[in-house]
């Protein structure tokens, strides 16, 4: 059964599966916001959570983000980051394998700061050796890239835990990308076709066919730009008829 909510509130499926998570994302007293610091310059400004229980987070707020980047990627600064939340949506609406690959982001404001996406911590590491080990993660995140049309995906842009052996994929606002939209890196689907492994697995198809039955797309279509809702449909059936990966960068 599809799991449907609200970006802003909470439904009761998602209260009784992950009480502790979510609703500490949403609701839980933050007690620091520092920024984060960064050694890519020009990159949107983000700040580092700490929530009263210990939790962490990451903190992307609107006011933040950084222009030019946006730009770069034909990205709307005011709509770059909810793309963490549309990514998170779809990740939970098409079940655990993906779920847990996506880090958690909800809409909030952090005092001091104001508005943005606040988006869970995963540990690990950018460890691409690591990552590329865990092989049926690192295919699944080449299938995950490709269909949300994820514009920036290098070797930094991951968590690798070794000792869970959990792969996270971070920063998802570059994504939902449009035809000849710029693409920097897709490092796990340049991966994969390097595997001679760009047929899609029948899981795969399986979660394709999940997609184009649901509702509106499990109900992105109100949460994307039109063009880019477009897009991403057109992207998802193109994959589920041909049964293989686009190249990197074919949005």
């Amino acid at each position: 059964m599809l799991k449907t909510f609200a970006f802003g509130s909470v439904g009761r499926e998602q209260y009784i599966e992950r009480p502790h998570r979510v609703q500490s994302m949403l609701r839980e007293p933050i007690e620091a916001a520092s920024p984060n610091s960064t050694s890519n310059p020009g990159a949107s400004l983000t700040f580092h959570v700490t929530f009263e229980s210990g939790r962490q987070a990451i903190f992307k707020p609107f006011a933040g983000q950084s222009s030019p980047t946006c730009g770069h990627y034909q990205q709307d600064p005011s709509e770059a980051p909810v793309h963490e939340v549309v990514a998170w949506r779809l990740a939970y609406a098409l079940g655990d394998r993906w779920e847990r690959m996506v880090p958690t982001a909800v809409l909030r404001d952090v005092p001091g700061v104001g508005g943005g996406v606040l988006v869970n911590w995963r540990d690990g590491w950018p460890d691409w050796a690591g990552a590329i080990e865990a092989k049926d993660q690192a295919h699944a995140a080449a299938f995950w890239d490709a269909l949300i049309g994820q514009q920036d995906r290098h070797r930094a842009n991951l968590r690798f835990d070794p000792r869970r052996r959990r792969l996270a994929l971070i920063d998802n606002a570059f994504a939902f990308a449009r035809p000849n939209d710029r693409s920097n890196a897709s490092e796990f689907l340049a991966h994969r076709r390097r595997c001679n492994e760009t047929s899609l697995t029948r899981g795969e198809q399986m979660t394709l066919d999940s997609l184009v039955d649901g509702d509106a797309f499990h109900g992105l279509k109100d949460f994307l730009a039109a063009d880019r809702f477009a897009a991403f449909s057109d992207r998802a059936r193109k994959m589920l008829s041909k049964r293989v990966l686009p190249l990197p960068g074919d949005f």
